[in-house]
């Protein structure tokens, strides 16, 4: 089904193409979160969709035509990040003890490989969000695979600390920081890796009733939290100076973007440990501080975003790599940002202004809102279409090598 052109190296960056695809299933899912009725739940299951299919909801727009917009997203994208997933397996386990691959783990490119842990913590998000939208009854056992969920994340948690202490030791033991060689923002794929286990540990600290699952759950999610945090301190000092002295490296372009999904992972787990902390003490949330917060992260999305994109004017990469005949899998790396900036818009649009009755859900203003966060997804979802085709469906090309 897909195909890398057999001048390209095999590169970690493919891993991204799959969590994008990944990413947009869960978007889908959003508008089934907040648009579906599941009082008591925290979020929608197969009871909630298939009730609210047929029930009189005055919600503007017919809720079966909502629903089964969201649920053919959250098929289509989330069959579409397994195909990538598949192949991106194949193609590392392939490549994986051969000299290129060695090549990887002893270049500035080694902290790349922070992709694959990345991706594996998107797909448990994916399946469980399908198991719960497509498995009756699987809310009545919910509170027995909290557990598996902290065991996934625990491996996929383990198995990042573990990769990511080898590109650091080598770092710090041999010397191998050279600012010419990180003119970029890319080492923080690892905050990305933090950030998306510590909101995945958040999960079932914000869902479960159980004392123990919660605490346990907090408390890896803060340690991932800080984790991230720390990360990402790092690379914006270090890259920024080196940025500044060498000029942006043309291929890491759109790591300029990858605040904009650590900000959202973040700012969700924020949210969940919010709802945890209030199961864990009988404590209330504060709609104030929730609109403070999440006003505030959105707005600094978007000072990110239009900073990137105007670099990306300045040096052409959106024509030559996005629209036009250049290719590189670390292009892949425009997605994320996309979906992550369409998501937490959703909570803010939701939690901030709905949800502090400054908009009334199913109006027009609403829907107006909505509208404009639709446009950020077509956009988005036309990235991966056109990244997908053009990296892994014309094997022809002649690509250039990533960096």
């Amino acid at each position: 089904m897909f195909r890398r052109d057999s001048t390209q190296p095999w590169h970690p960056s493919f891993f991204l193409a799959a969590l994008g695809a990944g990413g947009m299933s869960v978007a889908f899912f959003m508008y089934l979160m907040w648009m579906v009725p599941h009082k008591g739940y925290p979020m929608p299951t197969w009871e909630h969709w298939t009730t609210a299919w047929s029930a009189d909801i005055a919600s503007g727009i017919p809720m079966p035509l909502i629903i089964g917009f969201a649920i053919a997203g959250v098929v289509i994208f989330g069959l579409l990040h397994i195909a990538l997933l598949v192949w991106n397996i194949r193609e590392y386990n392939a490549v994986k003890g051969t000299d290129a691959h060695e090549k990887i783990l002893n270049s500035p490119a080694e902290v790349q490989m922070m992709a694959l842990p990345l991706t594996f913590s998107m797909t448990v998000n994916v399946m469980f969000v399908s198991g719960a939208l497509f498995v009756p009854g699987l809310w009545t056992i919910i509170e027995w695979m909290f557990p598996g969920a902290l065991i996934a994340f625990l491996i996929i948690g383990y198995y990042a600390l573990k990769m990511y202490g080898r590109y650091l030791g080598r770092m710090l033991t041999q010397g191998g920081y050279r600012s010419e060689e990180h003119n970029h923002l890319s080492p923080l794929m690892a905050a990305f890796t933090f950030s998306m286990l510590s909101v995945g540990f958040a999960a079932p600290a914000a869902m479960s009733h159980i004392p123990v699952v919660i605490t346990i759950a907090s408390v890896f999610s803060y340690l991932f939290l800080i984790a991230a945090v720390l990360v990402v301190l790092v690379v914006l000092v270090s890259g920024v100076n080196a940025m500044m002295q060498h000029g942006l490296q043309e291929q890491a372009t759109p790591s300029l973007w990858m605040l904009v999904p650590i900000v959202t992972l973040l700012g969700i787990e924020w949210l969940r440990m919010e709802h945890g902390i209030a199961h864990l003490t009988g404590g209330a949330l504060d709609a104030g501080d929730n609109f403070q917060m999440m006003t505030l992260m959105v707005t600094l999305q978007a000072v990110i975003l239009m900073v990137g994109y105007r670099v990306m004017k300045l040096n052409g990469y959106l024509d030559k790599y996005l629209h036009g005949g250049e290719h590189s899998p670390v292009a892949f790396g425009l997605v994320c940002p996309g979906v992550a900036f369409f998501v937490l818009n959703l909570f803010w649009w939701h939690v901030a202004i709905v949800g502090t009755g400054i908009v009334a859900k199913f109006g027009l203003v609403y829907w107006l809102g909505i509208g404009v966060m639709f446009l950020i997804q077509a956009a988005t979802i036309y990235a991966i279409v056109r990244l997908t085709k053009n990296m892994l469906r014309h094997p022809e090309l002649v690509v250039e090598p990533a960096v």
